[in-house]
Order: C-alpha cells, then structure tokens, then sequence
C-alpha cells in the first residue's frame, strides 16, 4: 500500500502516527509519504501543479520512522508522482492563503487539479481527501472566530461543503473532523496544541487511525501502539471515534451514550 499526501501541517498532524499504525494493524509492507507545504490550501495546490513549481518538502516512511529526502531539495507534485507506484494519493486543503474549509470557494479548482493528479501519474489511481477539523473555540484562527467560537456551527458548514464540493470528485474520504468531533464527547483531554493543529499525542494518533480506517479498510481492532502521552483507555476512545467517522463521516457522535 504506497500513498502520497500532497498536504501541509495538517496531513503531517495525520500522518505522523501513520506507520507505527499501520505496522500494529498488521500491515507490513507499505510507503507513506508526505509533500508539505505549511497551510497550503486546494488551490495553491493547484496553481503549484499547473506551473510546476517545486516548493514542496518531501518525507516518506515504510516502517522505520518519517525520514526526508537526503539532499534536502524542494520538490515539485510532478517530481513526486514519479517517485514511487502509488495506489492512492491524499489533497489535503489549508488555510494559509486566508480561504476557509466552509467556503466552496476554497475548492473550485480541486476536480482540474484531481485531474492533473491522474493525467500526469498516468495509471490507476484511487484519489482521497482528508476533511480537516473544527478549530477549538478560544483559537485566533480567521475562520473560527467567523463563527464567534461555535464549533458545532462551523462543523455543520464544513461537512455540508465536504459533501457538496469535494466528495462529489474523489474516491475515498478520511473524515478525520468527525473523529476528532466525536472524541470531544467524551474526553477532557485537549486535543489541539495551539487551538488549531493537533495535539502530538491523543490528537494526531485519533487522526491517524481515521486515516488508515477510511483509506485502506484496515482493522483497527488490533491496533495496540499508542504514542507516548496516551492510555490504553484513550487508545481504545481513539479507535473507536475514528471507526464511528468512518461509518458516518458527517455526523458526530456522542460518545458519552
């Protein structure tokens, strides 16, 4: 299973966690790799493909922990689908540019950029997206505070525009937002850093788990890694969050019932 992120801080929050993961759901051989720049959103992902423009940091793992190119260089999306046989290939929107996860605007250029991903990989490839989630209610971020802290109001807007403009286009969706929406439930825990990004330890391994869940069917039922700063009682809180989000990706859950 080889998968490329082309994303930013938010698919690194994804998938940090991702091959100790996926070694403890059984899987054994396999190569994530990540294309970050920092918020870059759909359409900055998409003028980068169009001008081909190599501004993208490059990291992979197949088991032994992320490691980034040797030589360091910037890479280009087209450098990337080139550098391996990828069987699904991750968008992953950001906000740095000041657009907004609820805005359809954010996506008019995800279907001509999902078809540049296909045209210039040139063989079958399945296509995912991974929806971002709800920024805490104290968190300076522009968009959160359009909304006056709701977070069940902007999570509302975010899945309706998830729907409309983005699922619509692509194969396969890791509704990480929900996950962490139905974590909140039952948790005090915070699950941000910064009000924004998530948490390095419960946040980042409940978005890792969605991930691998909703991408590749992988049982999470035997998942017994956890990173340092989680509980065994978290670590099955976590499983269980991202397998209710894969079930019903835009509709939280109350865990507490």
């Amino acid at each position: 299973m080889d998968i490329l992120c082309v994303g930013n801080s938010f698919s690194r929050d994804t998938v940090e966690h991702l091959g100790e993961i996926a070694k403890s759901a059984g899987l054994k051989d396999f190569r994530f790799a990540n294309l970050y720049i920092g918020g870059c959103s759909v359409n900055r992902h998409f003028r980068n493909a169009s001008e081909n423009l190599a501004e993208y940091r490059y990291s992979e793992n197949t088991g032994e922990g992320w490691k980034a190119s040797e030589d360091g260089e910037l890479v280009s999306i087209a450098d990337a689908l080139a550098m391996g046989e990828w069987d699904i290939i991750s968008i992953q929107h950001g906000t740095g540019d000041k657009s907004r996860y609820t805005s359809p605007e954010s996506y008019i250029n995800l279907p001509t950029l999902i078809e540049y991903l296909r045209k210039t990989y040139g063989k079958p490839v399945r296509i995912a997206f991974n929806m971002a989630w709800v920024a805490d209610p104290e968190s300076t971020h522009h968009e959160i505070t359009s909304y006056g802290g709701d977070q069940l109001l902007m999570y509302r807007y975010l899945t309706e525009v998830t729907q409309k403009c983005v699922l619509p286009y692509v194969d396969l969706l890791s509704p990480a937002g929900t996950a962490i929406q139905n974590l909140c439930s039952c948790v005090d825990k915070k699950l941000t850093r910064d009000n924004f990004h998530l948490s390095y330890d419960l946040g980042r391994f409940t978005a890792g788990l969605t991930f691998l869940k909703a991408v590749t069917g992988a049982d999470l039922c035997s998942v017994d890694w956890m990173p340092e700063g989680v509980t065994e009682e978290e670590r099955e809180l976590g499983k269980r969050a991202a397998e209710l989000a894969v079930m019903n990706p835009f509709s939280a859950a109350n865990m507490k019932d």
